[in-house]
């Protein structure tokens, strides 16, 4: 007999049952209640009942330490005190409003910590009263891993490549910079014409052999990655200080810089170098979409455990069907472009386990948000006490 036709029995005779059968029946559905909440409690996924109104009816064991969850997270609570990562929560939020099921959806998250998380949402509109069963497993640990190391042997292999282009091209590329120069001289001996027509044509050869050095020069950034090396900085004087780096080429392309800090970010660890190269690629991305010149806002605020740096210039903006391939290696719409600046920046925000996303509307201007984890430094273990001599 199962669990739903004992109730029914049991509430059909209510009134017909004796005191001594009353308190044996009640053991008995304890006994079982607690089989049950054991049997949930040893699932490797995270189980949680809710009903309409987004109150928490249930939660497993698991559930519980996927989101670091109080133990009595079903009395009283509700949907958005149990989601701490509000993408996560609006995605759910709004399958709820629309009672639409969701089956075997990847997600990531990064809180309460960094997860790609499997998700499906059933709706029970048969049953008295109706209720919502949402079941949550974590991949991270295979799925992440595949994931991150599939994208990293691609990176890596087209890297090396380019680092052996490069390499090769280092060469005469050096070979036709002292040649420049020596024809350089060599037009002075010639009319002022004909030194006019010469001097042009070396001018673009000058600047085309340095775009070619840059090129090469982001190749070899990108290839020679070194290391991490973490360190408890405040993010708010790495940003103003890559400003003051730039301040000089934004205003000769007539772009202003409006910052806004949030004051509650404290000092948390991150790699100064590595992140500071990450910001200055995105404000040379956004330089590129506003050739007329434009306003790029910079700002900060602090969610949770997380940090937010928001990036939104009012340039020409990106089309839809570019958006999900830039940050791919090698991939760009301008004709100087090397493809690597934008990649660069995500590799970077992933090794620090943030996330990096990006809105954007055609003329509409384009927002790239990094978001980094709060980690401070972890503190020391106490040295271990000398035996004291007898």
């Amino acid at each position: 007999m199962s669990a739903t036709e004992f109730l029914d029995r049991i509430a059909s005779r209510i009134d017909r049952i004796d005191r001594k059968n009353l308190e044996h029946y009640l053991l008995d559905l304890a006994q079982k209640t607690k089989f049950i909440q054991l049997l949930f409690d040893r699932i490797s996924e995270g189980v949680m009942v809710l009903n309409f109104e987004k109150e928490i009816l249930f939660t497993n064991r698991r559930m519980v330490q996927l989101f670091n969850l109080p133990e009595n997270t079903a009395q009283k609570k509700i949907l958005e005190q149990a989601i701490p990562d509000e993408p996560l929560l609006a995605l759910l939020s709004k399958a709820i409003h629309e009672r639409r099921e969701i089956f075997q959806e990847e997600f990531e998250v990064l809180l309460p910590r960094p997860m790609i998380l499997n998700i499906t949402l059933l709706i029970e509109k048969n049953e008295a009263p109706p209720f919502i069963l949402l079941t949550i497993s974590n991949l991270t640990g295979t799925e992440m891993d595949i994931r991150e190391r599939f994208k990293l042997e691609n990176w890596e292999s087209m890297l090396g490549l380019a680092a052996g282009i490069a390499h090769e091209i280092g060469n005469p590329l050096n070979s036709i910079t002292i040649h420049t120069k020596l024809l350089e001289q060599a037009f002075k001996k010639l009319t002022a014409d004909d030194r006019k027509k010469a001097i042009r044509s070396l001018e673009v050869i000058t600047d085309e052999t340095a775009r070619l050095d840059q090129i090469i020069r982001n190749f070899l950034r990108a290839a020679r990655r070194k290391p991490l090396r973490f360190e408890v900085e405040q993010i708010h004087d790495l940003l103003t200080k890559t400003v003051s780096i730039e301040k000089p080429e934004l205003k000769k392309l007539k772009i202003r810089i409006q910052s806004e800090f949030d004051k509650k970010i404290p000092p948390f660890l991150f790699d100064p170098e590595r992140m500071q190269q990450a910001v200055l690629n995105i404000i040379k991305n956004a330089t590129h979409a506003m050739p007329k010149g434009g306003l790029l806002k910079i700002h900060t605020e602090k969610k949770e455990k997380l940090c937010l740096i928001h990036f939104h210039d009012s340039g020409v903006g990106i089309p839809g069907h570019i958006l999900p391939k830039i940050f791919d290696a090698y991939y760009t719409t301008r004709e100087e472009g090397s493809g690597l600046g934008l990649m660069i920046v995500y590799q970077i925000i992933r090794e620090h386990g943030g996330r990096i996303e990006v809105a954007s509307r055609p003329k509409g201007g384009t927002t790239f948000t990094i978001i980094l984890p709060i980690r401070l430094e972890k503190l020391r273990l106490p040295e271990p006490e000398k035996e004291k001599k007898p």
